[in-house]
């Protein structure tokens, strides 16, 4: 191969591992037995329970303090549409207590912080 074909392979391999969706948390797991997603650099994991729902919040790992973020779920199951607020359970745990997702869901979380910043995360189960 000559020196110019080589360079460029190099240069393309270097952007893949250096592009933003290599960078991100995609590749995130499970760490409570939930469905993640990440949006806004953050990982949510929605854990269902036979009586509550849970939503963990990390950044790189660490959990994200709670006590400033007001939070809802919107549940979307059998043609009926549940809302239920979350409330801080601890770093990086909001719980929304008295309320089921079925399989076939769709769920909507909304969080507010302090600043009146808005997140949406949404999930189907």
């Amino acid at each position: 191969m000559n020196k110019q074909l080589v360079m460029i392979l190099v240069m393309v391999g270097t952007m893949a591992l250096l592009s933003p969706q290599a960078l991100s948390h995609s590749d995130a797991k499970p760490q409570h037995g939930g469905v993640v997603h990440s949006k806004y650099d953050l990982n949510f994991e929605l854990v269902r329970a036979s009586d509550s729902v849970s939503l963990y919040l990390d950044d790189h790992g660490e959990p994200v303090a709670t006590t400033d973020i007001t939070g809802q779920l919107m549940i979307l199951a059998g043609g009926k549409k549940t809302a239920a607020a979350l409330s801080s359970a601890g770093a990086g745990k909001l719980v929304a207590s008295g309320v089921q997702i079925p399989d076939g869901a769709k769920v909507v979380v909304t969080l507010t912080d302090k600043n009146k910043n808005v997140m949406t995360v949404r999930y189907s189960f």
